[in-house]
């Protein structure tokens, strides 16, 4: 933070009234890239609805993660802190990951493309909890994370 303060010509103080604290701003920057990506990937399967539109979405989205190498060095060398702030329901990034995938549940269902089993925050919470296991257990024991594997659990809970 102390760097950062310096590299935009403030204070540490008011970096924190700004940002708040050091995981809140990684949350926050975490977030908005993961959302990024999230929206790439479904701006860029429109040909697709149901459950086939939110495997395709979920496939590039979990790859692009996968893939990011920034990523896997933050999980390496900050492991605890990468956990707590990717992963923690009190961290900015899993609740809404959570939502957004929620959103996403709900916008097929809306459009009768898709009819869930369970209710759909629920769903998508559990999807997410899958998808953490799949991409950053593996990455923090240096294990190529296997997206079709995921997508296949995932697949199973989105029948």
């Amino acid at each position: 933070m102390q760097a950062l303060a310096a590299d935009l010509g403030v204070s540490r103080a008011t970096l924190y009234r700004w940002t708040g604290h050091r995981d809140q701003l990684l949350s926050d920057v975490l977030w908005t890239l993961s959302d990024d990506i999230f929206e790439q990937a479904k701006a860029d399967h429109p040909e697709h609805t149901g459950p086939e539109r939110l495997l395709a979405i979920f496939r590039q989205y979990l790859g692009v993660l996968v893939q990011a190498r920034p990523l896997h060095v933050f999980l390496q060398q900050e492991t605890h802190a990468a956990l707590r702030i990717l992963t923690s329901r009190e961290a900015g990034v899993h609740p809404r990951t959570v939502r957004a995938l929620a959103e996403l549940l709900r916008e097929e269902q809306d459009a009768g493309t898709f009819a869930p089993k369970s209710d759909l925050d629920s769903l998508a919470y559990a999807v997410v909890r899958v998808t953490e296991g799949f991409i950053y257990n593996d990455a923090i024991v240096a294990i190529e994370p296997e997206v079709e594997r995921a997508a296949g659990i995932v697949a199973l809970l989105l029948e």
